[in-house]
């Protein structure tokens, strides 16, 4: 599969008051044309810094950023301004963790989606009629009358439809969503997932899932890649992940799922606490809370094992 967006050797490090923060450390991955990748693991394993590092989204400019972002031939990092400003929205989407924040509260929801066609020239007509048409894509009925609606006339879920038929308005070849189910119930929450699905299908777009939700993952990913404390650590298709986790993280965050009955037992939790990187000490990230860990864990920092074409891991031998 020809390889959409590649993330190589990616490091990004936050100037804080004692020194640099270690949010996301030497992460390489792809994402094929048309395929679904779900990033996953706790919050604050750096999976949304790297959507806002690929969106060159930055709040604060504190960042040093190490690595290479390749999308269709270019390294993200190496543009411009005014050269990411084509990028963004045209070729690579984004779908924000909250809704209710993503929206202005003072414009009618069609018009902040038509926002985005007027920069390829439609007229107001073409727009509305466009806009009625991803509206009716993303399964809001009545699309009609929904451009018309202010975001507070509209339910959570509506409005992560409106973001979705937003993202999707110039047709983009990527598609970032962080957390696009966050604070909805289940039943809309496999709505959007089945959109997010018929969405690729039908526009042929590549999807970055980012999540903590493995039940998501399970229902519409292709690939999944699982973070700790900013490093990749196990890769693989979500069979292999769901049937033969290698990473005892990986093991630790399956077994920590809910169980089908109570006879099943206590839901697993995994001891310890998500460390704060400082300094990038030669050892593994999870060592303080792996119940497989070693002296060589102390003592160094382990590289990527294969397990197969697709499955790779990044513990020492003996951890696996």
């Amino acid at each position: 599969m020809d390889a959409l967006l590649t993330l190589d050797r990616l490091s990004v490090d936050y100037e804080v008051s004692d020194g640099l923060l270690s949010a996301v450390h030497d992460v390489s991955l792809s994402i094929g044309k048309g395929e679904i990748y779900a990033l996953v693991g706790e919050s604050g394993c750096g999976k949304s810094t790297i959507a806002h590092t690929i969106m060159r989204l930055s709040i604060d400019h504190n960042e040093k950023v190490g690595g290479q972002i390749c999308f269709g031939g270019k390294n993200l990092l190496d543009l411009s301004d005014s050269e990411m400003e084509k990028i963004r929205g045209k070729h690579i989407g984004m779908i924000f963790q909250n809704p209710l924040d993503s929206l202005n509260p003072v414009y009618r929801s069609g018009t902040q989606v038509a926002e985005a066609l007027a920069l390829d020239g439609l007229s107001k007509k073409e727009s509305r009629e466009r806009v009625i048409e991803l509206y009716r894509d993303v399964q809001i009925p009545d699309p009609e009358e929904r451009v018309g609606s202010f975001p507070h006339e509209l339910s959570g879920g509506m409005r992560q439809r409106v973001m979705i038929a937003m993202m999707l308005a110039r047709n983009p070849e990527l598609l970032i969503a962080d957390e696009p189910t966050t604070a909805l119930d289940v039943t809309v929450e496999a709505q959007i997932l089945h959109i997010l699905k018929e969405m690729r299908d039908l526009y042929h777009s590549s999807v970055l899932l980012i999540t903590h939700n493995f039940g998501v993952v399970a229902e519409i990913a292709d690939r999944i890649g699982i973070m700790y404390a900013g490093e990749l650590v196990e890769e693989g298709t979500v069979f292999e992940i769901f049937e033969n986790p290698a990473h005892p993280y990986s093991k630790a965050l399956l077994s920590a799922l809910p169980r089908g009955h109570k006879s099943e037992g206590r839901i697993a939790a995994i001891s310890g606490t998500v460390p704060r990187i400082m300094d990038k000490a030669n050892q593994c990230r999870f060592y303080n809370r792996c119940p497989r860990a070693g002296e060589s864990c102390r003592e160094g920092s382990p590289t990527f094992l294969s397990l197969s074409e697709t499955h790779r891991v990044r513990c020492h031998p003996e951890g696996i």
